[in-house]
């Protein structure tokens, strides 16, 4: 005889492996995409050109890219967030 499980039980047993595969597919597809942009640099370009363009683009990313994204930030905040007391 088979018993219904309830869904308390299901999750119990079951949901936290699913959610576990479901956060690993979404880095393997993350990582995945960042491997391939990797490997056609390298492939269209030489070693050490394709090299310097990723090294350049991370670079870019974690510098001035991010100082563009703050600058935004700053400015939506500015616009768009209420800091005044309620009445």
């Amino acid at each position: 005889m088979v018993r219904p499980m309830d869904f308390y039980l299901f999750m119990e047993r079951y949901g936290y492996k699913i959610l576990f595969g479901i956060f690993g597919l979404v880095l393997l597809a993350i990582f995945g995409t960042l491997g391939l942009y990797a490997y056609a640099v390298f492939k269209l370009f030489d070693f050490f050109a394709g090299g310097l363009l990723l090294l350049f683009v991370i670079v870019y990313a974690f510098t001035a890219g991010r100082r563009v994204l703050d600058a935004q930030a700053k400015a939506h905040a500015k616009y768009f967030y209420d800091d005044r007391r309620k009445r």
